[in-house]
Formats: structure tokens, C-alpha cells, sequence
């Protein structure tokens, strides 16, 4: 798995100028115990490096990068500490090509078409969106990769709790970057709990899961119509006709055949079906293979939990 992928599972990199060496490890016990397993430290104080060093000896499954680097030779400085990623506020080629010649990889900012195209004329495809409130957020991204269709952005800068879901049900979107879960006030303060709590909350925010509708297993397309139409009139939603299933509103698919669960199923909505199944696996959860959904964009659009609950099986559904 590359580092991109594994930054894409959580969705969430925290970006922070740690203040010393000794908030380091426990900064990042914390992201890691909160279910973050990542982090870039800047290179904005002489401590970074320490940092990153002292991270990557106590916690070798945390994933580090460097952050704010603005010259070939932090490049190396970086790699020798342990960074896994170089982090660019902007496009400096020579950065780049450090990176590509150190054999370590590069998420450099790339904010204009005229960026874009030399970082891909570079073989990247996944870009630093900064600052991204000020240069127009998700507008702005979604105009950038409509011509440029194979990239992705990691924003950063004016995320915040509050707007980070917007980012993340972009599928351009392989993360959000910033420090809105880590406070610089509460990581000098060493305010552990404060932060895994933060964490903890942007993972839910992150994820967003919700309740969509449930199916129901009927015995033949006429029970499933009936049923149907019972549920619509019942609470004024309304019904539905489909091919596999009669919905009354959005809140009751009744299914003409079969599907998984023994009485049916429950569907919840997720921002990105593919973040939400990685976060589930890590808990223990297995996936049905064989009931994947996918967009004709090749998307993964839905999944089936192989555990059921209460005769219910459980059912991911693209839903930002």
C-alpha cells in the first residue's frame, strides 16, 4: 500500500508545528489511539526533525511526513530522520526531483492548471490544495478536475470541523490537512484528552454515517408492491416502482428477490464507501466480495458487511 493510500483511508492529516521534542511521542499516541494514523510535522522550528525521529523510533506504524519543505537539502535531512512524505507549500521543481532522486514521496501544492500540468509532466497526480479556503475551497477544486480528471488534492489551511465533511465527499479529495484537531494551544497545554477528543470527533465527521433506508426481504414482486405501497400511504411518503425493488419514499426498499440478511437490510450512508470499509476492517469487520457495487467510473458505490444484526445485514452506500 502507498503512502497515498494509506493517508486516503483515514482522510484526515494533521498538520502541526509541534513545539518540542518531548510533545512529539505522546502528540502522537494520541492521533494514533483516536484512530489517525498519520501526521506531519513542519519544518517550521529546529525541533522538527527530533520530532520526526523520535516519532518514527517510538511509534514505527505512525505514518510521518515532513511538512514545509522548502529546499532539496531538507529533503534528505527529512528522509534521514524517518519522513515516509515531503510536504511543498508550493511547486519548487527542484523539490520535486529531490524527492523523485531520493526515492521518497512528494505531495507538492499545485494550485493553477499551469502547476498542475508540470507536476504531472513529473508523473504526480495527487497535489497540496493550499491555502483552500482563500483560493476557493471545493468550487474551486471541482473546476481544477474537471479538465484534469486523474488528480487528487489534499487541502489544507481553513479546514475546520465544521467544513472538512464539504472536502471529503469531493472524490477528488484524498484528504484534508490541518491542525483543527490538534490545537496548537492544546498540544502546548499537553491536553491529551481535549485532542483525542477532537480526533475521535473528526473521524465521525470524516465518515458521516447515516441512516438511508431500510430493505425489507419479501416473498415475490407482488408482496414487495404491496408492501410498498402500504409504507407510502402509512406515513405520506409516497411509492415507487423499480426493477429489483418498490420503494415507499426513500426510507423502505421492499425487495422482490432475495438479497443479503436473512429479514433484509440496513443502508448507511457513508461519504466514501471505500474509507468507510478500510476504517471497518481495522475493527474487525469483514466485507462481501461478491455484493460489491460499482459506478461506471469504476467507484466502489456499495458493499455488504458479512455480519448480520438482528437478521439485518448491513449495507455501505455512497451517500456525501
Amino acid at each position: 500500500m502507498t503512502i497515498f493510500e494509506k493517508m486516503k483511508e483515514t482522510g484526515i492529516v494533521p498538520v502541526i508545528k509541534i513545539p518540542s521534542a518531548e510533545h512529539a511521542v505522546p502528540l502522537a499516541r494520541t492521533l494514533l489511539e483516536a484512530g489517525i494514523p498519520q501526521i506531519e510535522v513542519t519544518l517550521r522550528n529546529e525541533c522538527a526533525l527530533d520530532c520526526i525521529r523520535a516519532i518514527k523510533k517510538e511509534l514505527p506504524q505512525m505514518t510521518v511526513a515532513a511538512g514545509t519543505v522548502l529546499s532539496p537539502e531538507q529533503v534528505q535531512l527529512a528522509k534521514e530522520a524517518g519522513a515516509e512524505l515531503c510536504v511543498t507549500p508550493g511547486f519548487n521543481e527542484d523539490v520535486v526531483k529531490a524527492c523523485q532522486e531520493a526515492d521518497i514521496p512528494v505531495l507538492p501544492g499545485a494550485v493553477t492548471a499551469t502547476e498542475i500540468e508540470r507536476g504531472m509532466k513529473l508523473g504526480l497526480h495527487i497535489f497540496k490544495f493550499f491555502p483552500a479556503e482563500l483560493l476557493g475551497g471545493v468550487k474551486t477544486i471541482k473546476e481544477l478536475t474537471g479538465p484534469y480528471s486523474n488528480i487528487e488534492f489534499v487541502p489544507t489551511s481553513g479546514i475546520r470541523m465544521d467544513n472538512m465533511g464539504n472536502y471529503l465527499s469531493n472524490p477528488k479529495v484524498a484528504a484534508v490537512g490541518g491542525s483543527f484537531m490538534a490545537p496548537a494551544d492544546k498540544v502546548l497545554a499537553k491536553d491529551w484528552e481535549g485532542i483525542r477528543a477532537l480526533c475521535e470527533k473528526a473521524v465521525a465527521v470524516s465518515h458521516n454515517f447515516h441512516l438511508v433506508h431500510i430493505g425489507l426481504n419479501l416473498e415475490n414482486e407482488a408482496a414487495a408492491k404491496d408492501m410498498a405501497e402500504e409504507l407510502g400511504a402509512m406515513f405520506g411518503i409516497g411509492y415507487r416502482a423499480g426493477g429489483r425493488s418498490d420503494f415507499a419514499g426513500e426510507l423502505f426498499e421492499c425487495c422482490k428477490i432475495k438479497f443479503p440478511g436473512e429479514k433484509g437490510h440496513i443502508a448507511i450512508g457513508v461519504r466514501s464507501v471505500e474509507r468507510a470499509m478500510a476504517y471497518l476492517q481495522k475493527k474487525g469487520y469483514a466485507m462481501r466480495e461478491e455484493f460489491k457495487n460499482y459506478t461506471s467510473a469504476g467507484k466502489l458505490n456499495a458493499v455488504y458487511l458479512e455480519k448480520e444484526f438482528g437478521g439485518f445485514a448491513i449495507h455501505l452506500l455512497n451517500r456525501p
